[in-house]
């Protein structure tokens, strides 16, 4: 049987050092796109709060805690799973940068952080939700492209974003 896991991330990460343009585009997007993304949430969360500012803070407030909790359920399903890196699993990976975290690579934080952006702004209706989804897609890509994801990882990053989503939403509506 194949492991198409392997054979995408071969592919995806095989167009690495082929064009600098298309570098800098992966590597901006597996690191750099969630700072926009942030940036997005927060103007938009002002702005459908205007001219009372003062309540924008309790839709920033609930990203953050609930992208505290996520990301702990990420770690603790990293260290259970025990997916190495990329680089690790296949040294001739080509890789843009090091990562900080070299112990886990499945499920992806990074695009977990971005999908859990796009699915908050859905939660709470603000505006620019189809740019946020986006640039998760380019986060995403970025992540797989700069040779510290498998493809699989990414799944697990939208279904942990997607599952915190869908509890952040449950519970807005039962308050």
């Amino acid at each position: 049987m194949k492991d198409y896991n392997r054979l995408i991330f071969d592919k995806i990460n095989s167009w690495q050092g082929r064009n600098p343009w298309l570098d800098a585009f992966g590597r901006a997007g597996a690191e750099w796109v969630i700072v926009a993304m942030l940036g997005w949430y927060a103007a938009a969360t002002f702005l459908a709060c205007w001219p009372d500012w003062k309540s924008a803070f309790g839709p920033i407030i609930i990203l953050a805690g609930v992208w505290v909790l996520t990301w702990c359920v990420d770690v603790a399903i990293g260290y259970f799973v025990h997916e190495m890196r990329p680089h690790i699993t296949e040294p001739a990976t080509r890789q843009l940068f090091k990562p900080m975290m070299g112990w886990k690579s499945f499920p992806s934080d990074h695009t977990m952080t971005a999908f859990l952006i796009f699915f908050t702004a859905c939660v709470f209706g603000l505006a620019g939700t189809p740019a946020l989804f986006v640039l998760a897609l380019w986060a995403a890509f970025g992540r797989m492209f700069s040779g510290v994801h498998y493809p699989i990882d990414i799944i697990g990053g939208i279904s942990t974003a997607g599952v915190a989503a869908i509890w952040l939403k449950f519970i807005l509506i039962l308050i």
